[in-house]
Parts: structure tokens; sequence; C-alpha cells
């Protein structure tokens, strides 16, 4: 089945004019890469002009601080993606003289560059023939083929991956590699399936057996835990008391406020109740504002000035309680 010519020749007339798609730049491509990760293009654009903006190069993010790297991330979720960026970039500047090396096996080697990060920086930046499988490849090509396997698993990745690199062959790789990222973007979607404008209609199964929507295959996750927090809200003298405690494993190296599954919570006045949903879990927190009660005073939480607020990394659940009360302090 050769789809080469006519996914291309769909991507070169079709495709969004995006700002990392205008040069070859392979580290503008890593960033881009891994800011789509689980965020909408939409969303991730601004934040992407601004740390190129920010970050310009390779050396620029390896020799910027970690804490000012997350705060620039802040808003994106899924924060390791920015700590391993930040180590990879560390990598670069001293394995490979600041350079990302046109290699899939070396790419790999990188701190936060997995098989699909190095596959579409081999292939849209370096013109590799390194298949770039992700979750809009997936749906793309199980729907094409009527593959019923669970996407989930790792052997369906490798099928998958093992399609792609036979049918990319003699193709343009960069823009066969962005063609089918593109197609299952704009016209291959989850639950909207625009087959009259897809470019690869006639040679795909599930179009010819009307069984797209049976495609991809995959195991329904376990239902997140939930998790109940007293969240305190201490504001003293222009200070607000912070934690640093990220035992749980969220977002290390961010500030959030002091918060507890169980604390005596008498001297404090009970503000409301919110949820914050992660991929894994879910906290309820009840948000306590302090007026006489006891202070916590672990060795995580340190008092910082509410003007240097704007500054410091703070996870998004504690954001969210800070944007809504901040109009109190001061």
């Amino acid at each position: 089945m050769e789809i080469q010519k006519e996914l291309c020749e769909w991507f070169v007339s079709n495709h969004r004019k995006l700002p990392f798609r205008e040069s070859k730049d392979p580290y503008a491509i890593w960033v881009s890469e891994i800011m789509a990760q689980q965020t909408r293009i939409e969303t991730m654009l601004p934040y992407y002009e601004r740390w190129m903006q920010e970050y310009p190069t390779v050396t620029a993010l390896a020799t910027a601080p970690l804490e000012k790297v997350l705060k620039s991330w802040e808003g994106l979720g899924y924060y390791n993606r920015a700590r391993k960026l930040h180590e990879g970039a560390k990598q670069v500047v001293e394995q490979y003289q600041g350079q990302l090396p046109a290699d899939v096996e070396e790419l790999e080697k990188i701190s936060g560059i997995g098989p699909y990060t190095a596959g579409a920086i081999a292939s849209i930046a370096f013109g590799m023939p390194a298949p770039a499988v992700d979750g809009n490849v997936l749906r793309v090509i199980t729907r094409l083929l009527e593959i019923d396997d669970d996407i989930s698993k790792q052997k369906t990745v490798k099928k998958v991956k093992a399609v792609v690199s036979e049918m990319m062959i003699g193709s343009n790789p960069s823009d066969f590699t962005q063609g089918l990222m593109e197609l299952g973007a704009l016209v291959c979607m989850p639950q909207v399936i625009l087959c009259k404008e897809c470019p690869l209609n006639q040679k795909c199964l599930g179009y010819a057996h009307q069984t797209q929507m049976n495609f991809p295959v995959k195991t329904k996750p376990k239902k997140a835990p939930v998790l109940t927090y007293q969240t305190l809200l201490i504001i003293k003298d222009h200070q607000i008391l912070l934690s640093k405690d990220d035992r749980d494993g969220l977002m290390k190296d961010f500030y959030r406020l002091p918060q507890y599954e169980n604390y005596d919570t008498e001297g404090y006045t009970f503000i409301k109740e919110m949820k914050h949903v992660y991929s894994h879990k879910v906290w309820k927190m009840k948000i306590y504002e302090y007026q006489d009660g006891k202070i916590p005073d672990d060795e995580y939480v340190r008092w910082v000035d509410i003007g240097q607020l704007d500054q410091l990394p703070i996870i998004g659940a504690h954001l969210k309680i800070l944007n809504q009360r901040i109009h109190k302090i001061g």
C-alpha cells in the first residue's frame, strides 16, 4: 500500500502554519514535540513562542536555573516534561557540543527523548526515514488497516511503528511524519472523522467497511483514586506560608500550599472545597484560611513574601486557589 505521494502532497497543501514548522532547527522541533504531548497545539503555542524567546538555544536552556524554567512552563501541566527538557539540554551541551545528534539511537539517550520524540526529530529536522508513532498516528494507522490490537500495549505500538517504517520508504520523511500527525489532528480525529476530506480514503479499510469508530482499540484505564486534603492558606505580615513537600511524586521542585490528610483546623476558617484532576489521581481539597490557629512547622514549609509569588513555580491546583484569593492580600 503506497500512500506516500497522497499523504505528502496533502500535507504540503493543507498543513497548519505553525511557528516550529518555519525552520528545521532540531532544538525548536524538540521543544514543540515535548510541549505538544498531552496538550492541544492551540494551548501550547503561546508557551512555545515565549519559551523560544527566553531560551532560543539549547545552551540558553541548559544554563537557565531550574526554578526559572519551571516557572516558564507553569500552566502547561505534566511538569516532568520541563524538568527532563532542562536535564536533556544539559546533556546536549555536555555530551554533544550543544547540537542535537542526527542519530535516533543517540537521541534516545538524551533525557526526556523517547522513541516517538527521537523519530520526530530525526525525520522532521534531519530528513531521516525514522518513524514517529504518537496517539494521532496510532489512530490513523489502526483505522487505515483495521488493526484491532490494543494500542495501550507496547507490542501494538511496535507493530504500528513497523508499518509506518515500511510506508515511509521513498518519501520525504519530514512531510510524511508531519502528514500523519496532521491527518490525525485535522481529519481522522477521535470523535469526528472527515473521511471525504482524507487523501487516503480510497485505501482505508475502515472507510471501506465503515468501521472507523471501532478503532483504535484501547483498554479503559482504571478509575483514578480520590484523595482528600486540608489545604491551608496562611498569610501573616504580607508573607504566605508555602511548602516544598513533593514526597507524593507530583511536580518535584514546585511550591505548593501546606496540605495534609489530617490537620487540626481549629482557628482556621473553612473557605470552600475544590477538586483538581490529575491523570492518575484526583485531589479533593478542603481549603482553610488562617485566623489564629496552629501554624505548620515541618521541614518543608517556608515563609515567602507575597510580592515574590509571581516569580515562583507553583503547582496548578494551588495556583488556582491563590488566584482566587489573592485580591484579599496586601
